[in-house]
């Protein structure tokens, strides 16, 4: 179970059903991930005893929620990892481009670690943690076309 600190807006995670959804809330218990407004409009065929033109408009918001119980981390992957714009030339080694900068980083079996002299020392596994890890260095969102 993933907990609301490690979320941030635009996170995507797993939900209940095993579809991708994208965090746009988190509040206190559960993270809200689609919203739409839905507008009606209904003829008023006599107003007070005239055929006048009257109508009355239903404005109903739409909400999508899941419990923080529900939301699963999707697991980083060679196919996820291609999907966030990530090239791959050498075994295990995958490089990520953004503006003109190129960061290194290794993909094993304990998850991506950066490719530095003194390499990191906690893996990322997940990619709400590669989306918060990018985000923390590069001061934008990472593309994710999943």
């Amino acid at each position: 179970m993933l907990q609301a600190k490690e979320l941030r807006y635009g996170n995507k995670v797993f939900n209940k059903k095993g579809e991708v959804i994208t965090v746009q809330q988190i509040l206190s218990h559960t993270i809200v991930y689609d919203t739409a407004i839905n507008v009606s409009r209904r003829h008023l065929s006599k107003v007070s005893g005239f055929y006048d033109v009257a109508y009355t408009t239903e404005v109903l918001e739409v909400v999508k929620e899941a419990e923080m119980q529900e939301i699963e981390p999707i697991r980083l992957t060679p196919k996820v990892l291609e999907s966030c714009g990530f090239r791959n030339f050498v075994r295990e080694e995958w490089i990520l481009t953004y503006g003109n900068t190129h960061t290194d980083f290794e993909f094993r079996e304990d998850g991506l670690r950066l490719r530095h002299n003194t390499t990191s020392r906690v893996p990322i596994k997940y990619l709400h943690q590669l989306q918060n890890f990018f985000y923390a260095m590069a001061g934008e969102e990472l593309e994710v076309n999943l």
